[in-house]
C-alpha cells in the first residue's frame, strides 16, 4: 500500500520499520529522516519541551550539528519564537505557506520558503514539536496530508517511550518511598537521620530532575529551622539556621502557613531571601505530620517559572515520607532524652551519671590524663521551697542550670545529682583549673538568681583524679567536700 503525492511517496513498510526499531532514539531519527525525504530540500527538527519550558532538539535531518547547537542556545536565551509558542498554547498545527510573512523567526537554515509545526501532546500538554522548513517547495495542505502519518508515528514513538519512562520513574518513586518507610520505622540518631535524608534527596534529584534541593528541620526548643541536608552544588552551609519568628523568607512562610509556597519569579517576590544558590524561582513544601510542621522541603532554580503546581503534586508523597522520617527521629530522640535527662534542667540524670562517670574515670586512667569532679548545691534552697513554693524553686533551678550551661565547655558533662545538687565532670582539668572555672560561675551569677528572700548563692566541693588518687569514690569525696563548704558558710568552694 502506498500513499502518493506530488511531494513523495510513503510506503507502509517504512512506518512499520520505524515502529520496530529497538532504540527510541534511532526510531525517532529515522522518522524525522522520512519526513525530510517527503519534501524536497527541506529540513526537519524534533523539538522536545520539558514541563519547565526548557527545549532540547532530539532529532534532525538536513541541518548541520553546529546550527542545532546554536539554535538550542538561542531558544534557551531568548525563548521560543512566537509561532512555536502559539503551538504550545493552542496545541494545534501551524502552517506558514509564505515565510516572508513571519517576521520574528530565528531561522536555523537560510532562504526558507515555508514552514509547518506539528504538536505532539501527552495528557493535554505539548511535549514536542515536529518542525519542518522547506526551501524550494511551498508547504500547503496537500503536503501536510503526506507528512501527518509520519508525525503520528513520531507521536506514537514518543508516547510509548514516555509511558515506559514514567513507569520506570514510578517504580523508582515507589522504591524511594519504601526506603523512607523502612527508615522511618527504625530508631535513628541525628547523624543517621542526615545520612538517610541525604540519600533520599540524591535519589529524588536524580530521578525527578531537581538540581537544588534542601531540607530544613524544625528545632522546637529554639524555634529555628536548621538546614539538615542538601542536594546539588557542594556547600558548607549544613547547620545554617532560620528564625521562624523572623517571618522572613519563602521557607519560613511555608513553615508558618503549613502550605506550599510557589514563587515563579523571585525578582517579583518581596519575601524572597537570597539563599544557597542564585535562584530565579523557588518552591517550599512544608513537611507535615498530624497537622504539625516538622520542617520544609525547599527547591530552587536559576530559571524563571521552573516549578508549577504539578511539582507540588509530584513531591507531596516524598514530603510526607520525609516528614514521617523526621518526626520518628525527633520522637525517638525525645524518648531517649526522657530516659537519660532530667526533665526540668535538661542535664543528664542520676542513672546516666552512674554509667558515664566510671567510664570517664577509666578513660582518664587509660590515657594518663587529669579530671575533676565538682558537686554544686544551692544555698538556702529549702527555705525558697518552703516559703515561696515549689514553682519558684523550679524556676530557680532552671536559672541556675542556665548559668552552669553558659560556663560549661563542650567536653564537660553536667548531671542533676538530686534535689538542688549538680555534678560537673570536667575532663582534662586540674584542681586549680576547676577552681578557676567555679570562681567564674560565682562571679557570673545571673541577675535572675534572686528571689523575694534575696540573692541565692551556691556551695561547691571539688575532687580531682590526680590530687585525690587515693580516694575510692571521687563522687562521694566531692559530695563530702560540698558539705564541708556548706558548714563553712554560703558560697564556699572546698577542693582539699
Amino acid at each position: 500500500m502506498n500513499v502518493a503525492t506530488s511531494t513523495g511517496v510513503i510506503e507502509l513498510h517504512e512506518l512499520q520499520s520505524i515502529l520496530q526499531e529497538r532504540s527510541h532514539r534511532k526510531a525517532v531519527q529515522r522518522a524525522v529522516e522520512v519526513v525530510a525525504h517527503l519534501v524536497p530540500s527541506c529540513s526537519v527538527m524534533l523539538l522536545r519541551i520539558s514541563p519547565q519550558g526548557k527545549l532540547r532538539i532530539e532529532a534532525w535531518a538536513n541541518i548541520a550539528a553546529s546550527i542545532i547547537h546554536s539554535t538550542e542556545r538561542s531558544f534557551d536565551r531568548e525563548g521560543l519564537p512566537r509561532k512555536l509558542a502559539d503551538i504550545v498554547h493552542t496545541k494545534k498545527p501551524v502552517i506558514i505557506e509564505d515565510f516572508r510573512s513571519m517576521a520574528d523567526w530565528r531561522e536555523p537554515v537560510p532562504s526558507t520558503t515555508s514552514w509547518a509545526g506539528f504538536p505532539i501532546l501527552l495528557r493535554g500538554r505539548v511535549i514536542a514539536i515536529v518542525n519542518v522548513q522547506a526551501i524550494e517547495q511551498r508547504i500547503g495542505p496537500e503536503v501536510v496530508t503526506v507528512i501527518e502519518p509520519v508525525v503520528s508515528t513520531i507521536a506514537l514513538l514518543i508516547l510509548r517511550y514516555e509511558e515506559a519512562r514514567e513507569l520506570a520513574v514510578r517504580n523508582q518513586q515507589m522504591s524511594i518511598l519504601y526506603e523512607m518507610a523502612v527508615a522511618g520505622a527504625q530508631a535513628t540518631d541525628e547523624q543517621g537521620l542526615q545520612v538517610k535524608i541525604d540519600h533520599v534527596l540524591e535519589r529524588i534529584g536524580r530521578i525527578l530532575g531537581y538540581a537544588h534541593v534542601v531540607v530544613f528541620v524544625h528545632d522546637p526548643r529554639r524555634e529555628m529551622l536548621v538546614l539538615k541536608a542538601s542536594r546539588g552544588r557542594e556547600i558548607g552551609h549544613a547547620g545554617m539556621e532560620m528564625d521562624v519568628h523572623g517571618r522572613k523568607g519563602v521557607t519560613v512562610r511555608a513553615f508558618l502557613s503549613s502550605k506550599p509556597v510557589l514563587v515563579r519569579d523571585t525578582r517579583m517576590c518581596a519575601e524572597f531571601i537570597e539563599g544557597l544558590w542564585p535562584a530565579l524561582s523557588e518552591l517550599a513544601i512544608p513537611l507535615l505530620v498530624g497537622g504539625s510542621c516538622v520542617g520544609v522541603l525547599n527547591l530552587e532554580s536559576p530559571m524563571v517559572a521552573a516549578f508549577t503546581h504539578s511539582d507540588i503534586r509530584l513531591l507531596t508523597p516524598f514530603a510526607s515520607g520525609l516528614a514521617l522520617l523526621i518526626d520518628n527521629q525527633q520522637k525517638t530522640k525525645q524518648l531517649r532524652e526522657q530516659a537519660t535527662r532530667d526533665g526540668l534542667t535538661g542535664f543528664f540524670n542520676r542513672r546516666m551519671m552512674d554509667e558515664m562517670v566510671p567510664a570517664e574515670i577509666q578513660r582518664a586512667a587509660r590515657y594518663h590524663r587529669d579530671m575533676s569532679l565538682a558537686m554544686l548545691d544551692l544555698d538556702g534552697f529549702k527555705a525558697v521551697n518552703d516559703n515561696l513554693g515549689h514553682e519558684e524553686g523550679d524556676r530557680l533551678l532552671r536559672v541556675f542550670a542556665g548559668c552552669i550551661r553558659k560556663i560549661a565547655r563542650a567536653s564537660d558533662l553536667v548531671f542533676r545529682y538530686g534535689g538542688d545538687e549538680f555534678l560537673l565532670l570536667l575532663p582534662e582539668t586540674t584542681r586549680e583549673q576547676a577552681e578557676v572555672l567555679l570562681k567564674r560561675l560565682t562571679d557570673f551569677l545571673c541577675p535572675e538568681l534572686i528571689t523575694m528572700l534575696g540573692r541565692v548563692t551556691f556551695s561547691t566541693g571539688i575532687a580531682n583524679y590526680v590530687s585525690d588518687s587515693s580516694a575510692e569514690d571521687l563522687v562521694k569525696l566531692a559530695d563530702d567536700r560540698l558539705y564541708e563548704s556548706k558548714r563553712l558558710g554560703k558560697g564556699h568552694i572546698t577542693s582539699h
